[in-house]
């Protein structure tokens, strides 16, 4: 199989991704041909409370699984911090590039940084970042905005907010790295598990597939993805929780920070875990068990 369907979210930064894995694929010479299958997702299309009511993020997925399994494509791609912790057995998920800058980044018309706002107003669709900003910023509010890149920017100049919260790879995938007023510390904003990471999803059984895109994977990204979604999912958190979790590898060892915080940001847990990056299964289990004992699936409650 030489040519391919590859399913893809119609938004532009998923049709900007699309693209770039298409002729990395067609570069590698692991396929022939990549035919782009466009469509638009429930995630897409529903307001705020359904889209959590059924399962967030996990909606992005749906019609293009869905694909998959009617046969009309081969593979989908997607942004892996969108793809559920907990995967449906009938898939399997996998890298395929190097990550970009896994960093949160902050866009304001109005402040140099983030840090500078004494009291205001963030937009942000993230739990995740909902609650950092909630704990570390105690006179900001945060309020939830949805949509694309394109429609984020509009409701910070239309919404009177003082900043948006985004993921930084997005904006330099759409070359709109010129935006960023800021780039969020590591530390304090520890990303979403998988941020940073494409991927692509395809059928448990596509063997010839598998084989196919196994052999171009980079190692390491698969290493640092594999270990934040393996703690997100012993922790039992979905797209939804307030999440975060993120790998490095240097000089063969790997250094996994973990988040997890309370909705309202009033409590965290936050802590890491080092050693060699062939143990990283170990160490995600090893990293996650504390925070279980720390409280942490009640806290996610």
């Amino acid at each position: 199989m030489n040519n391919i369907k590859l399913a893809t979210r119609n938004s532009p930064l998923a049709l900007k991704q699309a693209n770039i894995v298409s002729d990395y694929l067609i570069e590698n010479k692991v396929f022939d041909k990549v035919s782009l299958l466009p469509m638009t997702t429930a995630g897409d299309k529903v307001d705020s409370q359904t889209f959590k009511r059924n399962g967030g993020k996990g909606l992005f997925l749906k019609e293009l699984e869905n694909s998959l399994l009617s046969k009309d494509a081969d593979i989908a791609i997607h942004s892996m911090k969108d793809v559920p912790a907990k995967l449906d057995s009938r898939f399997s998920v996998s890298t395929i590039m190097k990550r970009e800058d896994a960093r949160d980044v902050f866009i304001s018309k109005k402040y140099k940084r983030l840090a500078d706002i004494e009291s205001g107003v963030i937009g942000s669709s993230s739990p995740r970042r909902q609650a950092m900003v909630k704990n570390k910023y105690c006179k900001i509010e945060t309020r939830e905005i949805r949509g694309n890149i394109q429609t984020r920017l509009k409701k910070l100049k239309d919404n009177q907010l003082d900043g948006i919260i985004l993921a930084r790879a997005g904006l330099e995938r759409m070359n709109l790295s010129d935006l960023i007023t800021e780039s969020l510390n590591l530390n304090d904003f520890i990303p979403s598990p998988g941020q940073g990471i494409l991927c692509l999803e395809y059928l448990s059984t596509s063997e010839n597939i598998i084989k196919k895109i196994k052999k171009i994977v980079d190692i390491n990204t698969e290493i640092c993805s594999v270990a934040e979604r393996l703690f997100a999912e012993n922790i039992d958190g979905d797209c939804l929780s307030p999440i975060g979790a993120h790998a490095v590898i240097k000089n063969n060892q790997l250094t996994l920070t973990g988040y997890v915080g309370s909705l309202d940001g009033k409590d965290y847990i936050k802590n890491k875990i080092s050693g060699r990056k062939d143990d990283y299964i170990k160490l995600s289990n090893k990293l996650s068990d504390v925070f279980i004992k720390l409280g942490a699936k009640r806290m996610l409650k």
